[in-house]
């Protein structure tokens, strides 16, 4: 069996979400922008960190 590497590892997690978001989500899927509403969010999160670097002082970069 493949083990994966650390940097494609990926875990399961649960969110809740306004109605209003998963519309534009799923509009945004409808449209071919993503191919599923779980690579919109991932590409959300991942744009996010890279927005929001400045929250770094919050946490232990070291251990992410």
């Amino acid at each position: 069996m493949r083990t994966k590497k650390a940097q494609e590892r990926k875990e399961h997690v649960t969110i809740w979400l306004e109605t209003s978001s998963l519309d534009y989500l799923d509009a945004l899927v409808e449209r071919g922008a993503f191919e599923n509403r779980s690579q919109a969010v991932r590409h959300a999160v991942r744009s996010f960190i890279n927005m929001d670097k400045g929250l770094a002082k919050f946490i232990d970069l070291d251990n992410c």
